[in-house]
């Protein structure tokens, strides 16, 4: 496995980044949340830098370029569903791991019928019904599901997760850049609050995590075309770590926003809210947890220390 991302996918991120940040940036997902326009401008900017040109199930390149498009997505809530889209099974149709017992898509309303799969590789047709009607997944709607013959590829649900972490770990970079911004101008007792060791050390942890997380996804990307067997084991893995990190990510840095970090004016807020849908569909993380256990009991856990020989070795 390298370590490096490739340049061109780096190059690609970076004009990506530029491009959601001139259409508007998180604006478009606070704005989006009464205007259906602006996720339409969000889809013609993505459209413009070569959305619809990748397909992650090319090969390694391409999954990796779609990686880095989910997170500089992620970084800027961009009101759209990247990855269902760029997992999409025909021009029109984007693709979505649901609950089939309570089926949710984010952002449903992107198309009239998706695909929709469960962990376990159960296929449907989905229908948009109705608006969850919450302010914490202000575009998520359930669905109707139709069964489908046959069954969804691993490699569709590998990926699925993955290029979902990576739309988590976007957001939780941007999440620490603000706390970070914000802690430089605000002052507490005649000093900016990132002058206090405390605070310091709290950012320098998240840092930490999030770096944890990138090399994390990376590894995942490589074994999702690498690793042979029907196993989810490490998309699950992933998840789960995202999970876990960007959740403490973000109510770190909105604490340290103080009273300002849950008001909608302050990007911070909108950031956290719109994080809810990926941190919970379609398993939350006691769920992930569930499902990794059962993973790795029928097939292990690839690693220094694997179940296979700490049982030989007893």
């Amino acid at each position: 496995m390298r370590i490096e991302l490739p340049e061109a996918a780096l190059d690609f991120g970076r004009v990506a980044d530029s491009a959601l940040r001139g259409a508007g940036g998180i604006d478009l997902a606070r704005d989006a949340e009464s205007d259906p326009r602006a996720a339409a401008k969000a889809e013609e900017c993505l459209a413009s830098i070569g959305l619809y040109d990748i397909d992650p199930r090319d090969g390694l390149d391409d999954a990796v370029a779609a990686a880095e498009l989910c997170r500089v997505g992620g970084s800027h809530a961009v009101p759209y569903p990247l990855a269902g889209v760029l997992l999409r099974t025909s021009p029109g149709t984007p693709f979505a791991l649901v609950d089939a017992q309570h089926p949710v898509i984010d952002h449903a309303l992107a198309a009239g019928t998706w695909t929709a799969a469960t962990l376990a590789g159960d296929l449907f047709d989905a229908e948009p019904v109705t608006a969850v009607d919450s302010k914490i997944a202000p575009f998520a709607m359930t669905a109707k599901l139709r069964p489908l013959a046959g069954t969804a590829t691993v490699l569709d649900r590998r990926l699925s997760l993955v290029l979902g972490a990576y739309h988590l770990l976007g957001i939780g970079q941007r999440a620490l850049k603000l706390a970070i911004g914000h802690t430089k101008v605000r002052k507490q007792f005649g000093q900016p609050l990132s002058d206090f060791q405390m605070i310091r050390h709290s950012l320098a942890d998240q840092s930490v995590g999030l770096e944890g997380l990138d090399l994390l996804c990376r590894f995942s990307l490589w074994s999702t075309f690498t690793d042979s067997s029907p196993s989810l084991v490490d998309a699950l893995s992933v998840r789960l770590e995202a999970q876990r990190v960007v959740k403490h990510t973000l109510r770190v840095a909105q604490q340290l926003h103080g009273a300002s970090g849950f008001a909608d004016e302050y990007d911070i807020s909108v950031l956290v809210r719109h994080a809810q849908p990926g941190l919970r569909l379609p398993t939350d993380r006691g769920a992930t947890l569930a499902l990794l256990r059962t993973a790795i009991e029928e097939f292990g856990f690839a690693g220094p220390f694997s179940l296979a020989e700490e049982q030989g070795a007893g």
